[in-house]
């Protein structure tokens, strides 16, 4: 493996070995733990959704017994790897140093949506599907002994009633009876959904005429490890939820929400496997039970959702825990960078401008002198907002040539403010000084964001740098941080091997992010992906004129549409395909939607743009500052072709 920072490279790690050092604790702590504490994680139905790249499959395969047993082993010589173990013990996975779950992950690829493709009727095509489920999830979960040293003669299957027979259905309590069934009646589910002809239900193999429902009927298992029984959970994990069809969906939903279904059951499934509804207005997941004719379950008790990335709040400092932790584990399995002792990744990213050319500095000197000019503030206010500019950079440790530049841009920011404050006169007018300090205008962080974007598009001067900036163009998203990052670590590898200083540069960082975010852009491909390109490139180039006014009146800039919230309730109702668009766009991360935001007296859904739009178009990191718009201005960027030729 050339780098783990490639591109879904750690999926091809096949052995725990190999694959736990590079697991970071921090997301099992933030989205398992508390429903961990809560006891949801394991007596209902878990729901577990999230962008691409979220890191739903690599959470979830840290459940198998033969890795918890591993890391268990690594974790009492590796302080990193205790750190790890400390995390899934805390999220119950352990019960003193023996795991008590045994998680089966099964991918619901081809051969289950199969199933639906069988010229049955759908209560023939969903038993299909659940036998098929129970078999291979019963081979996975014994398979998961064997795997972890457990011979198949010390495992016991225990049936939730404790009653006498009640596991004959299955092959008894015994692990290598229940294994032959399972292969029995797995083999016999493909032979008719894998036949050329499917036979008619008469002639089905008599494997599929008993009945055969492990995932009802068991409890949990008992199994000896180091002379103790140990009582261990069975968790069934469908994964990829969104390759099934609608209607497998709600019927895998209903039959493991109902509260009858002892184990643990997880499902994993992308934001776009759901309708706009879920994704637009934040309805549960799972709301099709409600629709359905049998009776349902209730959401709020049987079902327990998990939205990764949802906490907006929080979400980007908890990220950059987690960001860090993965950097940190990924380079230390660099030998180069190990041995150079390069594994904190904050130490080489510069995150102060030491370089910057007598252009750049005469185009920000150039910048401030015009707005002066044209503001006519009496020089001795100018002198004062210079002052108080250099004191507020100077408390923040900024200094040299970047206060110098930076300074020059805040400083036409508040002189422009300062002017649009008082009175406008001619240049043969005097200006009260009392009415100035009547409206004073102060150096302030949102100055601070407002200067340096200004400064990139008039001079270039790079202004998203150091690792905060690093973690937070990922929008909370595992695998867009790791792309990122891959692109500076490329570029601090070609230095460590060439015996360079293993630090880049704020230019070097900003180059290389940039490039990679316009390359990211071009490259989607999901549905719609046009249109919603289209779309993000127009509320960007709004955006930008926003930013650029010289007063910066939203501080860092515009980085969002605000749609009034009356307005955006009804986009599924009165544009389908809009709402369509924008699924896909939050599906996959170009926009996230901040419903229920208040200013000047109105409530707001914000269309928020994601950090490689932002990168790419020369906007803020920074939320809050949006445009005012409606549903009808977002329309004006959502042309598909053929309308557009008309």
């Amino acid at each position: 493996m050339a780098s783990p920072f490639d591109k879904r490279a750690i999926e091809k790690v096949r052995y725990d070995e190999a694959l736990l050092p590079y697991v970071a604790p921090a997301p099992f702590e933030i989205y398992l733990r508390p429903h961990a504490e809560s006891d949801a994680l394991f007596d209902r139905l878990v729901i577990v959704s999230g962008t691409p790249g979220s890191g739903k499959t690599t959470m979830a395969h840290l459940f198998r017994l033969p890795t918890l047993r591993t890391l268990q082993e690594m974790a009492e010589t590796s302080p990193q790897l205790g750190d790890l173990r400390d995390a899934l013990a805390n999220c119950k996975a352990y019960e003193s140093k023996f795991p008590r779950i045994a998680g089966c992950r099964l991918s619901m690829e081809e051969a289950y949506r199969d199933c639906w493709e069988c010229p049955y009727e759908p209560a023939i095509r969903n038993r299909l599907l659940r036998a098929l489920i129970n078999a291979r999830a019963m081979l996975s979960w014994l398979q998961g002994f064997i795997d972890a040293k457990i011979a198949l003669q010390d495992v016991q299957l225990v049936g939730r009633r404790g009653t006498p027979g009640e596991l004959d259905s299955i092959g008894g309590a015994s692990a290598s009876e229940a294994m032959e069934r399972a292969i029995a009646v797995e083999r016999a589910v493909i032979r008719v959904c894998g036949a050329l002809l499917p036979p008619p239900i008469e002639q089905f193999p008599p494997e599929l005429n008993d009945s055969y429902a492990p995932i009802d009927l068991l409890d949990r298992f008992t199994a000896s490890m180091e002379e103790r029984q140990c009582e261990i959970v069975p968790l069934l994990v469908l994964d990829d939820l969104q390759h099934l069809h609608v209607e497998q969906q709600k019927y895998l939903i209903r039959w493991l929400a109902g509260r009858e279904v002892r184990i643990a059951r997880w499902m994993l499934t992308r934001f776009d496997s759901f309708g706009p509804e879920q994704i637009l207005y934040g309805k549960p997941m799972a709301q099709g039970l409600t629709e359905a004719t049998e009776p349902g379950v209730q959401l709020g008790r049987d079902v327990q959702e998990i939205r990764l990335q949802s906490e907006r709040s929080k979400s980007r400092t908890e990220f950059r825990k987690v960001a860090l932790q993965l950097c940190k584990r990924y380079l230390a399995q660099i030998p180069v960078m190990q041995t150079r002792g390069a594994t904190d990744i904050r130490q080489m990213l510069d995150e102060r401008l030491e370089s910057i050319t007598k252009a750049q500095q005469t185009a920000a000197e150039t910048l401030m002198e015009q707005v002066i000019k044209n503001t006519h503030l009496p020089v001795a206010r100018v002198n004062d907002i210079k002052q108080q500019v250099a004191e507020f950079l100077e408390e923040r440790a900024v200094r040299g040539v970047e206060a110098d530049t930076v300074g020059c841009a805040m400083t036409a920011i508040l002189v422009a403010r300062q002017g649009k404050k008082v009175r406008q006169s001619s240049i043969f007018d005097d200006i009260d000084d009392s009415e100035i300090e009547e409206h004073v205008v102060r150096p302030n962080p949102g100055v601070v964001h407002g200067a340096r974007v200004h400064l990139w598009h008039r001079a270039e001067l790079p202004y998203l740098y150091g690792f905060e900036d690093l973690a937070d163009l990922a929008n909370e998203n595992t695998e867009r941080f790791l792309d990122f990052a891959g692109q500076l670590v490329n570029l601090l590898l070609t230095r460590v091997i060439r015996s360079a200083e293993a630090r880049l540069s704020p230019q070097q960082q900003f180059s290389a992010l940039r490039t990679h975010a316009q390359v990211m852009m071009a490259g989607w491909n999901f549905p719609e992906a046009d249109l919603v390109r289209q779309l993000a490139n127009g509320i960007a180039g709004e955006c930008v004129t926003r930013s650029l006014e010289s007063n910066a009146s939203l501080g860092g800039g515009a980085s969002a549409y605000g749609i009034p919230m009356a307005e955006f309730t009804r986009i599924t109702q009165d544009q389908p395909d809009l709402a369509r668009v924008l699924q896909f766009g939050v599906a996959y991360n170009v926009f996230s939607l901040v419903p229920e935001q208040r200013a000047k007296n109105k409530d707001w859904c914000l269309i928020e743009l994601a950090g490689p739009v932002l990168l790419a178009n020369g906007l803020t990191l920074q939320r809050g500052g949006f445009l005012e718009r409606t549903v009808a201005d977002v329309l004006k960027h959502v042309q598909r072709e053929e309308e557009g030729r008309a």
